[in-house]
This record gives structure tokens, C-alpha cells and sequence, in this order.
């Protein structure tokens, strides 16, 4: 009997064993298959990343030829009014549209700056005589809507191999919601908010850096929204010094909307 019941419990054991093992073996396999699928993933969106990047730095350079011709142009002209010069901005910013639509489409802040430059050509364009300070004004604007928008798409492409966690409070008079999502690297904080939330906002054209003022969140528009983000090292809240469309989110970064009434 005791022979038997030592034979039953070694069996047992050696049961167990097999099933323990196979189960570990099962486990490390999917756990190595899941890493060859993450790598896979990976691999495909870095050699994305290279294919879109070539394309950004071809579409760069295109436009930063063009715009380099007309600024040398207009540092070298010699007559008082620059008028003759306007038809090559328009090509310039016709351009600027054509290789940037998707982006245009998709980032409400970038589009109202192109719609408003657009519109102060076409303001410019009407007058018979234009000064030099006024073109100079123009290019200037365009230079800097032009860097900004390159900076977006190629900080998209980067983010679409890179996540980042981040966490935003939004605090409401009465009540607070928090989000913790991951999210591209190069994301702003208003593309953050338009995400998670509703919102509606106000755009400022003389307010730098960024323009978009927060003026409604979830339908929530009583009183008036200002952002914070979490300062680590010394424990505190601190206003945000910009506009929300032109803060870029970091790794492990705790924000806050805030509403006062």
C-alpha cells in the first residue's frame, strides 16, 4: 500500500512538473512572441519614419530654395515699390498649402495663422504702392509660419515611433476628471486637450508664442480656463508662460486645466 501511495505521489509530481513546465514554456512563448510582434511594430514605424522623412526634408528644402530666391531678391531690390514682388509670394504660399494640406486639415491653430497671412497678402496686394517694411513684414511671417509647420510634421513622424505618457487634470469649478494617455512625442498641449475633451477657444493673432486661448472645455465655458504644468522639483503647480498650442508635452508631464469663475 505504501509502495503504491509513494508510485502515486511521484506520478503526481512528475504530472505537475510536466504541466508547470509546459505551461512556463507556454508562457515565455507568447511572451516572446508578443516582444516579436512589438518589434515588428516597431520596425515597420521606424522605417516609415525614414521614408516620411526624406519626403519632409525634400518638401524643406523646395520651399526654403523658393524662399531663399525671393528674400535675396527683395534684400537686393532697388526700386521703392516692392508690388512686383507679390506675385512670387503667392506662389510661396500657394506652395506652402500644397505640401502642407494634410497638416493645414488637421491643426486648426497652423491653419488659422496660413488663413490670416493669406488674407494680410491679399490686403497688401490691393495697394498700388508697397514699401519695403511691409514685404519685409510678410516674408518674415511666412519664414516663421513655414519653420513651424515643418517642426509639427516632422515632430508627428517622430511621435508616431515614439509614445509618451502623460497625465492631464482638468478642473472643474465643482468637479475634476484626470486622463492618463499616451500620446506621440512632439504632441502640444492643445492637440493634448482636443483629444481627451470638447473644447472651444478663441485665436489670438498677436499673442506669442502660440495663439489659442481656451474659452470652453466639455461645454463647460463659465468664468475662464488657464493651464498649469507640475513642476517635480519643487512640488507646485506653475502657470503656463505660453499659449497652450505652443507647449510641447514631455515624457512623465502632469498638466492642468483649471476654470475660475
Amino acid at each position: 500500500m505504501v509502495e503504491k501511495r509513494t508510485l502515486a505521489f511521484a506520478t503526481l509530481a512528475i504530472l505537475i512538473w510536466a504541466l508547470t513546465a509546459t505551461g512556463f514554456m507556454a508562457y515565455y512563448y507568447m511572451q516572446h512572441l508578443t516582444y516579436y510582434e512589438q518589434l515588428q511594430q516597431r520596425q515597420k514605424l521606424m522605417d516609415e519614419f525614414v521614408r516620411n522623412s526624406e519626403d519632409a526634408l525634400t518638401k524643406w528644402n523646395l520651399l526654403a530654395g523658393d524662399y531663399g530666391v525671393l528674400l535675396g531678391e527683395y534684400q537686393w531690390f532697388q526700386e521703392e515699390n516692392y508690388a512686383s514682388l507679390m506675385g512670387k509670394y503667392e506662389r510661396l504660399i500657394a506652395n506652402l498649402k500644397g505640401n502642407y494640406t494634410d497638416l493645414l486639415n488637421t491643426s486648426p491653430d497652423l491653419n488659422e495663422t496660413y488663413n490670416l497671412l493669406r488674407q494680410k497678402y491679399q490686403t497688401l496686394a490691393q495697394q498700388t504702392v508697397i514699401e519695403k517694411n511691409e514685404f519685409g513684414e510678410l516674408l518674415s511671417e511666412f519664414y516663421k509660419l513655414f519653420t513651424s509647420m515643418a517642426l509639427k510634421e516632422t515632430g508627428k513622424f517622430v511621435g508616431e515611433a515614439t509614445l509618451i505618457q502623460v497625465s492631464l487634470l482638468i478642473n472643474y469649478t465643482d468637479s475634476i476628471e484626470w486622463h492618463n494617455i499616451s500620446i506621440p512625442l512632439g504632441t502640444t498641449l492643445f492637440d493634448l486637450t482636443r483629444t481627451v475633451a470638447r473644447i472651444d477657444y478663441s485665436y489670438w493673432s498677436t499673442m506669442e508664442p502660440g495663439h489659442i486661448l481656451v474659452t470652453s472645455i466639455n461645454d463647460s465655458a463659465e468664468g475662464y480656463w488657464l493651464w498649469y504644468y507640475w513642476n517635480e522639483d519643487k512640488g507646485n503647480w506653475v502657470l503656463g508662460p505660453v499659449g497652450c498650442d505652443a507647449w510641447m508635452l514631455v515624457d512623465g508631464g502632469i498638466y492642468k486645466w483649471h476654470q475660475y469663475k
